[in-house]
């Protein structure tokens, strides 16, 4: 004979003929949240398994009768307290208060509290129905996170006065004392990617007191790579004091000093100074470089412009490495010469088409009849419009030399 099975409708039914009270006893038995009961001293009337071993109590029956008083420390008791009897005041309940639980050893816990005021079917008000959920976990971690990130917005104050600091000092030293010189017009145009940027143009004093140059483009861009154009700056300055109107013995010189001191990295470098004037008008312009070997030529003869490039000579920053051999450049009256770093050619449109050196060749022929300066800010404006966007994606920087 099979034993009959209770369906769920039967167990419902089962469920609805318990009575309220052990319904009520089950919960307080099995809830993991602390309920309580407290009558209108704020005096516990029930409470849950789960709140009378929070408080160490074995039996929870053992804190029927006792107040917040008897188990937290004055200042909790206090404001939960105050804060039950403006509910039984007003009416009005609490839900979902984060409440600060101080113990009367000292330690510290955080609870979600919802207290509502208890009525009798009579609509007689007699008591507080509260729960409470620890929350002590969460509260710590949201405090651990609002701590850093309060800490990381100071850091980043720190970061932008630094960075703004960094932008102003950059900006005074490159190019630094622009020097005049008769019968050459120099223009130029220096454009970091962000605020500051690891190009370096500058026209070094020098014993011999011709028009210097050098042109450096440090490997990388942003903060790090401006920090090296400080110490170019100086070593610059400092091999320049004993130039010899030879470029190269200037550029190992400083190579020679920055070897070793610019980690994971590499300077690019181009340098070179003007000869005395002819009695025609022309100059010789003596160059060498050092890993930086192409710059342009605007012959005014022929109105066209001439890509030129340089022995070969290699990087500095690196061990073993040299400048090359020296190269004579002869300007005439209304020839121009042009340099410039990498960013200008490898700018890329947004099919990932670099401008190139072609592009920039046809953008020098087209504005070489405009004044040198407003020839520069034109070939930079014919990149920026190929690029189509006015971020650009490297330092750019240009250098321009005109014999008049």
């Amino acid at each position: 004979m099979n034993e009959e099975v209770e369906s769920p409708q039967d167990e419902s039914a089962l469920l609805l003929k318990a009575s309220a009270k052990r319904l009520f006893e089950t919960l307080m038995e099995q809830t993991p949240d602390r309920i309580y009961i407290k009558d209108r001293q704020s005096k516990f009337v029930s409470v849950s398994k789960a709140l009378a071993q929070r408080h160490k109590f074995r039996n929870r029956h053992d804190i029927e009768g006792m107040t917040d008083f008897d188990v937290f420390s004055i200042e909790h008791a206090q404001q939960a307290y105050d804060d039950e009897q403006e509910i039984m005041r007003t009416g009005v309940p609490i839900i979902n208060k984060i409440e600060k639980e101080t113990w009367p050893d000292g330690s510290v816990s955080w609870v979600s509290s919802t207290k509502a005021p208890l009525y009798l079917g009579s609509g007689r008000l007699v008591g507080i129905l509260g729960i409470s959920r620890d929350v002590t976990a969460e509260t710590i971690a949201q405090e651990k996170l609002a701590r850093s990130e309060q800490l990381l917005r100071e850091q980043n104050k720190i970061m932008r006065s630094d960075y703004e600091s960094a932008e102003h000092v950059q900006s005074v030293m490159i190019p630094g004392r622009i020097p005049e010189v008769k019968h050459i017009n120099l223009s130029y145009i220096w454009k970091p990617m962000t605020s500051v940027g690891g190009d370096i143009i500058n026209f070094p004093r020098n014993p011999t007191n011709c028009l210097l140059f050098f042109l450096g483009d440090v490997c990388g861009h942003g903060v790090t790579a401006a920090f090296y154009t400080v110490l170019l700056k100086y070593l610059t300055a400092h091999e320049a004091e004993t130039y010899n109107a030879d470029p190269k013995h200037f550029l190992d010189g400083v190579n020679k000093e920055v070897t070793g001191r610019i980690q994971k990295g590499f300077v690019t470098g181009l340098a070179g100074h003007f000869g005395h004037r002819c009695k025609d008008g022309s100059r010789s312009l003596f160059l060498a470089h050092a890993g930086h070997r192409q710059f342009l030529v605007y012959r005014k003869k022929d109105q066209r412009i001439h890509l030129e490039t340089l022995s070969h000579g290699t990087v500095m920053g690196l061990p073993g490495c040299q400048a090359s051999e020296v190269t004579e450049i002869k300007l005439h009256v209304g020839d121009r010469f042009y340099a410039f770093t990498d960013g200008i050619f490898e700018t890329a449109n947004k099919n990932e088409e670099e401008f190139g050196m072609q592009r920039l060749i046809t953008a020098f022929e087209k504005a070489s009849a405009l004044p040198i300066q407003e020839t520069l800010t034109n070939v930079f404006d014919t990149v920026e419009d190929f690029a189509g966007s006015p971020n650009q994606q490297d330092d750019i920087t240009i250098l321009g030399f005109e014999i008049d």
